[in-house]
């Protein structure tokens, strides 16, 4: 290719890297969806959460979704294209999201960013013009978004955690979480599938459930075993410690230093429940 038409197409690529964030930062941002082709796609792959919208009429449902009280800003940097053809490119591109919800109008506290991460783009020219055929995100690091007129203190909730209803249908007085900076405190949390709603009757069982339970809450926060720095342990019967001692020393192997720990036996209040462990975690 003529070194001058690789660098146009270069600098057209890298064009639609910015005009996508300046749109959805600064513009309106259904329109980001008339940067790709008509059968372009944006999606987050797992570990991500496995979101995919393909064809810009999806593209323009999904980006014009945006609440109008959430403020962000991106910061693109390390934009590195290819021209593979006359016709294609591809290109990998760092971005740094600031990010609130609830915003009013205004100034607001400057904070850390909540998401860092890279995309993978390709493009494609089409009668004259490059637009992307593809974007995929890759999040290594994320968190929640604050939200502004929440206070110090905002709730954590998830669906991979059990949140049962009373008998009346009416909801618990509590909260999974509840995270106050960079803190995160769970309720504590019993052995229930919350996939199932069912109870293991066997201790082991019902241990493994319980501490997958209360990282759930902590993920749901941004963080994961790792962050846990204390676990307050109930047993329904002093003769289980062992057997649990073995069950949590496996659910922490990778974590160093272990979380502090207290561990009492008393009778937990739902009937069959064996073991429940409420957390702290550093989570920001």
């Amino acid at each position: 290719m003529d070194p001058l038409q690789q660098l146009l197409a270069e600098r057209a690529c890298e064009r639609l890297i910015l005009d996508f964030v300046h749109r959805l930062d600064l513009g309106e941002p259904a329109s980001v969806a008339e940067l790709f082709t008509e059968d372009g796609w944006w999606e987050w792959p797992p570990p991500g959460d496995g979101r995919r919208s393909e064809g810009r009429e999806a593209l323009r449902k999904y980006f014009g979704a945006r609440p109008a009280d959430k403020l962000s800003r991106r910061v693109m940097s390390n934009i590195r294209t290819k021209v593979t053809s006359a016709d294609t490119a591809e290109a990998t591109s760092y971005f740094t999201t600031y990010r609130i919800e609830g915003w009013t109008g205004g100034m607001v506290p400057a904070g850390p960013p909540v998401q860092v991460g890279h995309y993978e783009d390709t493009f494609r020219r089409v009668d004259g013009r490059w637009l992307l055929a593809s974007r995929t995100l890759h999040l290594p690091f994320g968190g929640p978004t604050p939200h502004v007129g929440r206070g110090p203190l905002e709730p954590v909730r998830t669906d991979r955690a059990p949140y049962v209803p009373f008998a009346d249908g009416s909801a618990p007085p509590l909260s999974q979480g509840v995270r106050s900076g960079p803190l995160l405190f769970t309720s504590g949390q019993g052995p229930l599938d919350p996939a199932t709603g069912e109870m293991p009757a066997d201790f082991g069982a019902q241990a493994r459930q319980v501490l997958a339970n209360v990282e759930a809450v902590v993920a749901a926060a941004g963080g994961d075993r790792r962050s846990i720095t204390r676990c307050t342990c109930y047993l329904a019967d002093r003769t289980h410690f062992a057997e649990f001692n073995r069950v949590y020393r496996e659910f922490f192997t990778d974590c160093s230093p272990l979380p502090a720990r207290t561990t009492v036996v008393a009778w937990p209040v739902r009937e069959g429940v064996l073991v429940e462990v409420d957390a702290v975690a550093v989570v920001g």
